[in-house]
């Protein structure tokens, strides 16, 4: 096999990370009906991070695609962690509206950012882009995007980043009580045990740094200032 034979197989190899495989898989066939070898690989886990690193490598792929909404902190955070790590050139795809989000997976080293709304064809420009080292993020968007996020006030970063620390389930909880729904509720709602909830919530106050759970809330209220919450609910 030549040297520039395999290069354009290696250009052609792309993984996909989805944080909703269907949606990755349907992506990853639109990408090889235009000529890709695309592979999808499961969301990492945050305790088998070295195993992910493992699947990724063997993918060959030099440049990969997040598709997440970026909906609450912890998703953010995986993807900040996934795209500050080379050797993967990252381009995000995601339902979230342009602004601090998009600042926060820009400066945490994804290459770009653009809306799930991009075409098949697009998408192929910006991959492209991205094997060669270009944001396909306009100039323009790009600025405006990481400039919101360093607008955001030290203390709401760092709110930001302790809300990171939560599991999904924990964040979808503080989320309930921030609406009123009591910690009954939720275990009726969610057919677990009461005492269950009340761990969970025990853990998700131990991880924000505080000892009530109306301190709690008041934080996740605080973190609404940074991103709201997705859907605008």
């Amino acid at each position: 096999m030549s040297s520039s034979t395999f290069a354009d197989e290696a250009a052609r190899r792309v993984v996909l990370v989805a944080d909703r495989r269907l949606v990755g898989q349907a992506i990853a066939a639109a990408l090889n009906a235009q000529g890709f070898r695309s592979t999808v690989l499961e969301w990492p886990e945050r305790r088998r991070t070295m195993v992910f690193r493992g699947r990724l490598a063997r993918t060959g792929a030099r440049v990969g695609v997040v598709l997440c909404d970026l909906r609450t902190p912890d998703l953010l955070h995986d993807v900040e962690v996934l795209v500050s790590r080379g050797p993967v050139r990252w381009l995000v795809l995601t339902d979230s509206a342009l602004g601090p989000r998009w600042g926060t997976v820009l400066t945490a080293g994804a290459v770009g950012v653009l809306p799930t709304t991009t075409t098949t064809a697009g998408l192929v420009t910006g991959l492209r882009e991205t094997m060669a080292g270009r944001s396909p993020t306009p100039d323009p968007l790009r600025t405006r995007a990481v400039r919101e996020w360093e607008d955001v006030a030290e203390g709401q970063r760092d709110l930001v980043r302790r809300m990171e620390l939560l599991t999904h389930r924990e964040y979808e909880i503080l989320g309930s009580l921030y609406d009123g729904i009591s910690v009954r509720e939720i275990a009726e709602a969610s057919g677990v045990a009461e005492a269950t909830v009340r761990s969970q919530v025990k853990s998700l106050r131990r991880k924000l740094g505080v000892d009530s759970q109306l301190a709690a809330v008041a934080m996740y209220r605080r973190s609404l200032e940074v991103f709201p919450r997705f859907g605008g609910r």
